[in-house]
């Protein structure tokens, strides 16, 4: 029988990524003994650069009218403010910390402009914005003393439907219960449950689940934001984003047959959106018979390739020729727009739990500008760390009595599980997939909708019926119940929006309607789940 091992701290952050470094470097900055427990993979290598307004021409008013446009209606205000004049603060603390950004010869920041901003915005190290900042923030925590584990996997947060007290999670063969003040989910998205994505392996929606469980309001579940040019192949970087910036700088997206389409659904190519970029994408697949999309990046020169481009190298090693060659591209799963509901100091609906980065919601509403997704870690990072720290200040002391009786009911839970073989894990796992694929990808209707509903909760029967013996095997079981559930969150949300807006599309009401702009607010139950437009009980 497995048992969890009580380790104290002041404030837990759930996710190692940007925006949980981010946030434990500002917990950690304020005096809190802190603990970073992620199970991997993390994105933040992808992040080339984030928006922030320091261009003469620029200003973050402008920032702050792309995020509302884009949104179309949905976007949280607060939100949207903080992440717009925070993002230069952000870009500051890492030129003070050592990162330099790159600069044009008379001293300016060398910009880039990505889909759905009017100005170019994109502050960039290189092509390696995340992975420079990601080495800072851990030597930062190393200095701190803070305790960053890559290989532990939190399973579920020690809640009673009003106050979070920290989270169980298991490392190796070894069960632990963090009992913590406050708590900072920065799990990420939840593209794995999509057969194609531009993740890495494991993105699950392991925080949606999480906070689901354990009483928490998420927003705006049915947004997903599909990358419009991501690798149809080589196999090898299949689901690989590729930069739609270099739409601007003069690269063409033809179809199969060789035709430039977009002309076809857009009068002004820099206004095109991420998400309506990708449904004509996926138009022109269909209408060619499901072969890829090509882009064409020929008038690009090598030197801006590789400003552009993270895959220049492995590219080459497929035997590629940018200059004479077009990629195929299709949309790939990308950014959640949905999680966790938060206020203007990243608090969710339970006391001491805080969200950053992609697990919270309603900041983008029905779309999200390029280059937002960046900003978002290290801005929202930043204030949930400090709002973190500042509970554990103002609060009371740590229940710990409450926080033993909520470890003994999981364990309960865990051990209540059924008997059946693990084997079938892999085959729950796929089922789940093609039942998004199928049913709440880039086009939806109400048939699909409710066909992947009824998959989803087949599998998460099954699940509960799979017994376990180790810690890796109830890893297993409870990352497919995780993926099963949040599967199952878009499903409804999807079901309930019946209209289209930004990134949502449902093919049986194909317009936008004026009394659903507003947010859908969900909060989950296994005997009947509550669903609200926009009201907070």
């Amino acid at each position: 029988m497995l048992s969890f091992k009580t380790v104290k701290t002041d404030v837990l952050v759930i996710g190692a990524g940007i925006a949980g470094l981010r946030a434990a470097v500002a917990a950690a900055g304020r005096g809190k003994k802190v603990i970073v427990a992620s199970k991997g993979p993390r994105c933040s290598y992808g992040i080339m650069g984030f928006n922030a307004a320091v261009d003469r021409e620029d200003s973050q008013a402008l920032y702050y009218d792309d995020i509302l446009k884009s949104g179309l209606g949905l976007s949280d205000h607060q939100l949207a403010a903080l992440l717009a004049q925070g993002a230069t603060k952000q870009k500051d603390f890492l030129e003070h910390s050592g990162l330099c950004f790159d600069k044009t010869a008379d001293g300016r920041y060398d910009l880039l402009q990505p889909l759905g901003c009017s100005r170019p915005r994109l502050v960039h190290a290189g092509r390696f914005t995340g992975s420079e900042s990601e080495k800072l923030f851990l030597e930062m925590l190393q200095k701190a003393g803070a305790d960053v584990s890559f290989d532990t996997t939190v399973i579920d947060l020690l809640s009673d439907g009003d106050t979070v007290y920290g989270a169980l999670a298991i490392r190796g063969s070894e069960g632990l219960c963090f009992t913590a003040k406050a708590t900072v989910l920065a799990t990420g998205g939840c593209g794995d449950i999509y057969p194609v994505t531009t993740y890495p392996a494991g993105i699950e929606g392991d925080g949606y689940a999480i906070l689901a469980r354990a009483g928490g309001e998420l927003i705006d579940m049915e947004m997903l934001q599909f990358e419009p040019c991501c690798f149809a192949e080589p196999e090898s970087l299949k689901g690989r984003g590729i930069s739609t910036t270099m739409l601007n700088a003069g690269a063409k997206l033809r179809n199969a047959e060789g035709e430039e389409f977009l002309p076809k659904y857009f009068a002004d190519p820099r206004t095109i959106q991420k998400g309506s970029l990708s449904r004509a994408m996926f138009s022109e697949i269909a209408r060619c018979g499901g072969r890829p999309v090509l882009y064409d990046l020929s008038a690009i020169a090598p030197e801006e390739l590789e400003m552009h481009c993270l895959w220049t190298k492995e590219i080459k090693q497929a035997g590629i020729d940018l200059s004479t060659t077009p990629l195929k591209v299709c949309p790939a799963a990308h950014t959640f727009l949905g999680g966790a509901r938060v206020d203007a100091q990243c608090a969710t609906s339970l006391q001491g739990l805080f969200a950053a980065g992609e697990a919270l919601g309603g900041l983008h509403g029905a779309n999200r500008i390029g280059g937002c997704a960046g900003a978002e870690t290290f801005v929202m990072g930043a204030i949930a760390g400090d709002a973190a720290a500042e509970y554990c200040e103002c609060a009371a002391a740590l229940d710990s009595a409450k926080a033993e009786q909520l470890k003994a009911a999981l364990e309960k839970e865990y051990h209540a599980q059924g008997q059946g073989e693990l084997s079938s894990l892999a085959e729950l796992r796929a089922q789940v997939r093609a039942a998004a694929n199928a049913g709440l990808s880039i086009i939806r209707d109400e048939a699909g909708i409710a066909a992947a509903a009824h998959s989803v909760r087949a599998v998460a029967a099954k699940v509960r019926e799979t017994g376990w013996r180790t810690g890796e095997e109830l890893i297993q079981i409870l990352s497919v119940r995780n993926m099963a559930l949040v599967a199952d969150l878009i499903a409804l949300a999807s079901y309930t929006r019946r209209e289209s807006r930004g990134v949502f599309f449902r093919s049986d009401y194909p317009e936008s309607r004026k009394d659903m702009e507003k947010n859908l607010v969900i909060r989950w139950h296994p005997e009947g789940t509550k669903i609200s437009w926009g009201v907070k009980e």
